[in-house]
């Protein structure tokens, strides 16, 4: 195993005096350290322990090589070598990188010393090849690691999921912000999902140290990587101790073994055979499905045929696709929601909702749904509310056609229902075929040409005459005509009918044509 000079410095200046000089981080990892011989060419690609004193015969041939030099003023009683350079020069010394160390201790202590950091972090990986070949658990594997980190470590879905964690049970209960437990976890996921250093991370093949300024923990995050997808990640939180650039190479050598871990025991897992997600989703896909068979299934999970069903569908940004924070508000809504259903479907979030094992009333439900909605970024269709099984896969419609139409109709509004749009629907249905104007009441076109040629309002009349609900005296005041002016009106509206207006199916055509000629006529202004 080959170490940084940071992390070899780090663990030094545990029991010792140390400084840097040079620059240490523009070297690669680096092997065993040997001790100085006068007149060998360094070895490159390792640490050398030696005097300060004997820099001036050293032959730098060697590339990639990191000195730890201890102090001759200490070592040497007599006074040392009178031309050997100061510590400060070889601290200013940039072309010389190397680990200057004060300690009254010999070179074969101080060389004892780097080789026990090295025994200790290979006695990890060993540790970590161990699990990891399926000798243990993903939760045992963070456990040793928090030894070397002397930090809570975790394993995180990109979706924002709980995987495994260790080393954070002194941390409070506002540190734990990924275990999608309550509101509050949703709200640091709303932010870093608009958070644009966040979002550059999701792409990162290396350690991203991250900052405290939305979780309040500064942090080191490493994409676990299988190929080219990325579906978790190793975080390490500053909550012990300061995070070092050390830190970040220890994450990335942690890395392979983590994702060999999660492959290994996602190969192993039992999936379900059947789960109340799944089931759903037949019923959205599989026009064929048993009915009795389905309902007998849902009736198992407690979903009573007895019982009344809503359906809500979200649909989501951009941002919760590209940071699969789909599964993190299906979890949510699941968490704390008890009887409901959630699962994504087509690109969006369906949620289905047994209203007896909800717990509230239906307007406390949506009242608690609609920050939620809000807060999330999110647009919401509602379905009716009803009872039993047989409707379960129409209340899907109901609910994605309320955020289809409503989102054109209304698309300021974040929640429709579809109750609020049905008429918008079916306006729109009858007009596929044919544009509104060919659908209307023939006979209109009569009225209107009357109101082109002689400067009438016959069909303004008519109109206030049919929402009015045919009442003569209310329809006169909206149109500020006397009763008597309206009912001159009303007579030669009727001629040009042929109709006396008693007939409810042609009333009600009449109506529906006014709506189809107002939708009509909206799409050319």
């Amino acid at each position: 195993m080959k170490l940084t000079a940071e992390i070899v410095l780090e663990y030094l200046e545990k029991k010792m005096k140390v400084s840097p000089g040079g620059d240490l981080c523009g070297l690669p990892a680096l092997g065993r350290p040997f001790l100085y011989e006068k007149g060998k060419t360094l070895r490159p690609r390792h640490f050398y322990v030696a005097e300060d004193r004997d820099i001036r015969t050293m032959d730098f041939y060697g590339e990639n090589v990191c000195l730890i030099l201890l102090c001759t003023s200490i070592t040497e009683k007599d006074g040392g070598a009178p031309d050997a350079p100061s510590a400060e020069a070889i601290k200013e010394d940039e072309g010389f990188p190397c680990i200057h160390v004060e300690t009254e201790e010999s070179i074969g202590w101080v060389l004892n010393e780097v080789q026990d950091i090295f025994d200790r972090l290979e006695d990890w990986k060993e540790k970590l090849e161990f699990l990891s070949s399926g000798k243990g658990t993903l939760e045992e594997m963070l456990m040793i690691s928090t030894l070397v980190f002397l930090n809570p470590i975790s394993v995180i879905g990109v979706d924002f999921r709980l995987k495994a964690q260790a080393g954070g049970e002194d941390m409070p209960p506002e540190a734990h912000i990924f275990s999608i437990d309550d509101a509050a976890n949703m709200e640091y996921i709303n932010a870093l999902k608009q958070d644009e250093q966040f979002n550059e991370m999701q792409s990162a093949r290396e350690a991203v140290l991250y900052p405290e300024y939305i979780t309040g923990y500064r942090s080191y995050n490493m994409n676990l990587w299988n190929g080219n997808e990325c579906r978790y990640r190793l975080v390490l939180v500053e909550f012990h101790k300061k995070l070092t650039p050390g830190d970040g190479y220890l994450l990335e050598f942690m890395a392979p073994y983590v994702q060999r871990m999660i492959a290994r025991e996602e190969k192993t897992e039992k999936k379900e055979t059947h789960s109340l997600r799944r089931l759903f989703r037949r019923i959205l896909t599989d026009r064929t499905a048993d009915y009795i068979e389905v309902s007998q299934q849902l009736s198992s999970f407690g979903w009573k045929q007895e019982h009344s069903y809503l359906c809500l569908i979200f649909q989501v940004t951009y941002l919760d696709q590209q940071n699969l924070t789909m599964n993190a508000i299906c979890s949510y809504m699941e968490d704390t929601i008890s009887g409901a259903c959630s699962f994504s479907y087509q690109e969006e979030i369906v949620t289905f909702f047994d209203l007896d094992l909800v717990g509230m009333e239906l307007e406390d439900l949506e009242g608690k749904l609609k920050y939620f909605i809000r807060e999330s970024f999110l647009k919401a269709g509602y379905s009716w509310v009803m009872e039993g099984h047989g409707n379960l896969r129409r209340q899907y419609v109901q609910a994605d056609l309320a955020l289809d139409v409503g989102g054109r109709v209304k698309p300021y509004l974040w929640i429709h229902h579809f109750q609020d749009v049905a008429f918008s629907y079916i306006l729109e249905q009858s007009a596929r075929r044919l544009p509104g104007y060919m659908l209307c009441h023939e006979k209109l076109r009569r009225l209107q040409k009357s109101d082109d040629r002689q400067g009438t309002e016959y069909m303004k009349t008519l109109k206030v005459y049919l929402d009015e609900h045919m009442n003569a005296m209310q329809s006169a005041k909206r149109l500020f005509i006397h009763r008597s002016t309206f009912l001159y009106r009303l007579d030669k509206i009727k001629a040009l009918l042929e109709s006396d207006l008693d007939d409810p199916e042609e009333v009600l055509y009449l109506s529906f044509s006014f709506r189809l000629l107002e939708k009509e006529n909206s799409k050319t202004d």
